[in-house]
């Protein structure tokens, strides 16, 4: 039994992600608008308390220092297309991925000619919507999101790190025990 939802294939889901739009990002009230729109065309039956959660997104008043996408901004390119309206999504979901979108990933500005980076936002984009990529089962989605997620790759490194260090500290204290049973052997010679 699948719990997750087929949506659109990765191939094409990079193709989007590579034709994000150069220029300006949409900031403040112009991304509110962005997102009310993305939400009711995704859900139409969409309440208004449900759309409230948008205002307290970042929206950058200042779009200035935001020349490049940041996650949220390519989640939402993403969103926006057509596979998506196909399918069951629901506003509060989307909201909640959205509000999460940049402490998903390692960086916040995500390359896109990187397609480490592509795949890992486009996975995280699904998992976040109960989503898995067409023809993949269950099972594949989620170790294939696994074995792209920076944030995953960052927590098998520091409990690497510290296993090396606990190793290190047993390594220390066997030679300094056997140096003291040396040097009781040698004393009672």
């Amino acid at each position: 039994m699948s719990n997750l939802q087929s949506g659109p294939s990765m191939h094409y889901l990079h193709q989007r992600l590579l034709a994000y739009p150069a220029g300006q990002a949409p900031a403040g009230q112009s991304l509110i608008a962005l997102l009310n729109d993305l939400l009711v065309r995704l859900e139409p039956a969409v309440t208004t308390a449900t759309l409230l959660p948008i205002y307290s997104l970042p929206l950058w008043d200042d779009p200035e220092g935001h020349d490049r996408a940041d996650t949220l901004l390519l989640m939402v390119w993403l969103l926006a297309d057509d596979a998506f309206c196909e399918l069951t999504l629901y506003a509060d979901e989307i909201i909640s991925l959205l509000a999460s979108s940049n402490q998903l990933m390692d960086t916040t500005h995500p390359n896109l000619d990187d397609e480490d980076q592509r795949e890992e936002l486009i996975r995280l984009t699904l998992n976040g919507l109960r989503l898995k990529p067409q023809n993949e089962t269950d099972q594949q989605a989620q170790d294939r999101l696994l074995m792209v997620s920076s944030s995953e790759r960052a927590r098998v490194v520091a409990a690497s790190r510290a296993a090396e260090e606990r190793a290190e500290a047993i390594r220390k204290a066997l030679a300094e025990k056997r140096a003291r049973e040396a040097a009781d052997k040698y004393t009672r010679e």
